[in-house]
């Protein structure tokens, strides 16, 4: 799948995470946590000085005669690896230029003193957009062992095609697919139009993100109530069955395929180690579907095997994301 990432002109790549790099294996991996600072520089996006320039005046083709305007204008930036003056697109005058390093100032204030440190950041289709990404200290746990991270990301344009926006997610974003993935994901959301300042919008941003809190106890609860039901190996067949019915006129691969989908995730449920400690239970069952699908199913053809299950993975309208939530629907309200 394609990264996105922007690649310079001497190969080096406008991305940076905090100890595990991303998919792709592009940019700096920081040995842990960065600040603001360092996320900016690692990733290079920082002394960007996105600046409006006036179009001024251009020449009618149809009469030759010069046209002077002013409310059209240039997006421009300083490349940060040759220095070069670079075109990011074209805005009306009342567009707001929106530096990176007002990006993560504004998420530093957001999180304020909570402990949430900077994971990824990145730029996307040569400079067009970009990301910054903080992980927020309170992961969500359930059963006290399992722990699912929350990240609080900001995707921000410099070509007028967009707002700048925030949101909490538990997709970590590293790409453009795990981008459009944790807009798809998201818990909660704050959007700033680029015609007004981000100035004085910390408490409204606040208190729309503040949802994710709600929706993460949510979600724990829920989980929650899956790992402390029971569930046996015959109801787990009975789930399985559900899950994956036979299709109408189903031909003899597809009844072959589906029986051995089937017989994997009756192993993963009884047998795999990575279900130990929640065995037997309907989370133990989420988990087994989950498993197959992200690091068990096949991958055909000479695509990337690593690539693929990334984005499988990641991607919410992927019929892999479809059957974990219709797993997740079903374990919860039998």
């Amino acid at each position: 799948m394609a990264h996105e990432i922007e690649i310079f002109a001497n190969g080096s790549a406008g991305f940076a995470a905090a100890g595990k790099p991303g998919w792709h294996g592009l940019g700096y991996t920081a040995p842990g946590p960065m600040t603001a600072d360092e996320l900016l520089a690692n990733a290079q996006l920082a002394g960007w000085n996105v600046r409006k320039v006036p179009v001024g005046q251009v020449t009618d083709p149809v009469t030759g005669q010069p046209v002077t305007t002013d409310e059209d204008f240039l997006v421009v930036r300083t490349n940060p690896v040759t220095g070069s003056p670079e075109r990011l697109g074209r805005v009306g005058k009342e567009y707001e230029v929106l530096q990176n390093e007002e990006v993560t100032a504004f998420l530093q204030t957001l999180v304020d003193e909570s402990g949430a440190v900077f994971d990824t950041g990145g730029s996307l289709n040569n400079g067009r957009r970009i990301f910054v990404t903080m992980r927020l200290p309170e992961p969500l746990m359930v059963g006290g062992f399992d722990q699912i991270d929350l990240y609080l990301a900001a995707f921000s344009r410099h070509d007028g095609w967009g707002s700048f926006v925030t949101v909490a997610t538990p997709v970590r974003v590293v790409c453009a697919n795990t981008e459009r993935a944790a807009l798809a994901n998201h818990a909660s959301k704050f959007t700033v139009r680029h015609t007004g300042r981000m100035a004085g919008r910390i408490a409204e941003a606040r208190d729309a993100l503040k949802l994710t809190w709600r929706h993460g106890q949510a979600f724990a609860a829920e989980a929650e109530k899956l790992l402390a039901t029971p569930m046996d190996f015959s109801e787990f067949r009975q789930f399985t069955n559900v899950l994956y019915p036979i299709p109408p006129g189903a031909k003899d691969l597809a009844r072959k395929n589906r029986e051995l989908t089937l017989r994997q995730l009756e192993h993963l449920f009884a047998h795999a180690p990575t279900q130990e400690p929640i065995r037997n239970t309907r989370w133990a069952a989420y988990n087994a579907v989950t498993e197959r699908l992200d690091h068990r199913s096949p991958v055909f053809g000479s695509r990337d095997v690593a690539a693929v299950r990334a984005e499988r993975a990641l991607l919410d309208d992927h019929d892999h994301a479809k059957i974990k939530t219709r797993a997740f629907r079903l374990l919860a309200t039998a």
